[in-house]
């Protein structure tokens, strides 16, 4: 009897402890924000358990916002077993899914391969400037709800109204289906919506919304803000720069490796399939 007692109490003890390791140990790994927005891309809403001290929400959401050109929120929940587990909820799904099939097709018609990289990003460029109004009445709100179709992808692209961010994250967009990495950079201190792109291993920076001024309804496009290097623009923009360096080198490598990374330095946590089958969710 007191053998079994001994063996019962064991038993009690490793099921609270699976309790709280097989979930941490089945978490996935990550050592950047872009490792974790990878993942968070690739598993669509599905939710993420990652390892509380590998991931800052905040800092992931960045990660996201700039790599990613839908509109989402970021849903984190903090467990006492040392994990966090992240939900991306996409806004308008099925109209960010026509946004993507429309850029696709608006990109096959704007380059062609014998284009350069810079050819084909004027290209883009021009045309999303030329089909895209300035939308001044969401402009004009006093408090005007940043996830609105107006500043997303899906809207300048299927309206043909989008209000600063909406412009750079149609652009990246157009930017993806064209095969040419290029960033949202979002910043408290930037105006307009702007991207990055590298050529030749220079970063460059694009503002579409500058080229769409009102009242002219996307007739005017100029060269003033079109590939403009780093040190020009610091002389007027801020913005958080080594992150930015960053999220141009994630998407890089995304497409140099022709697919996401899976745990920690890209190599597969080896008791994830294990602990998983203890352990479905944080």
């Amino acid at each position: 009897m007191r053998r079994f007692m001994w063996a019962l109490m064991l038993c009690v003890l490793a099921v609270g402890a699976g309790t709280i390791w097989y979930p941490y140990l089945a978490a996935e790994r990550v050592s950047t924000p872009f490792e974790a927005a990878e993942l968070l891309e690739a598993a669509g809403e599905e939710p993420l358990c990652f390892r509380s001290e590998e991931v800052d929400p905040d800092t992931v959401y960045r990660a996201l916002e700039a790599r990613w050109p839908y509109a989402f929120a970021l849903h984190a929940t903090v467990r006492a077993n040392k994990t966090t587990e992240l939900r991306v909820e996409v806004s308008r799904p099925e109209r960010q899914a026509q946004a993507k099939a429309y850029a696709g097709a608006l990109a096959a018609e704007c380059v062609t391969p014998d284009m350069t990289a810079e050819q084909k990003l004027r290209a883009l460029h021009d045309a999303l400037v030329r089909m895209c109004e300035y939308d001044v009445d969401t402009e004009e709100q006093e408090h005007p709800d940043g996830s609105a179709p107006a500043f997303s992808a899906d809207g300048a692209l299927l309206d043909h109204k989008a209000v600063c961010a909406g412009y750079g994250r149609a652009y990246a967009m157009l930017c993806d289906a064209a095969d040419i990495p290029a960033v949202y950079v979002a910043s408290e201190q930037m105006n307009h919506g702007w991207n990055a792109v590298r050529l030749d291993g220079k970063t460059w920076f694009i503002d579409c919304t500058f080229d769409d001024p009102v009242p002219d309804r996307g007739q005017y496009v100029s060269e003033q803000f079109f590939l403009v290097g780093a040190e020009q623009l610091s002389e007027t923009h801020q913005w958080d720069r080594t992150f930015c360096e960053q999220a141009l080198d994630s998407l890089e490598n995304t497409l140099l490796e022709g697919g996401g990374k899976s745990g920690e330095n890209g190599a597969e946590n080896p008791f994830k399939k294990i602990l998983k089958f203890f352990s479905k969710k944080c």
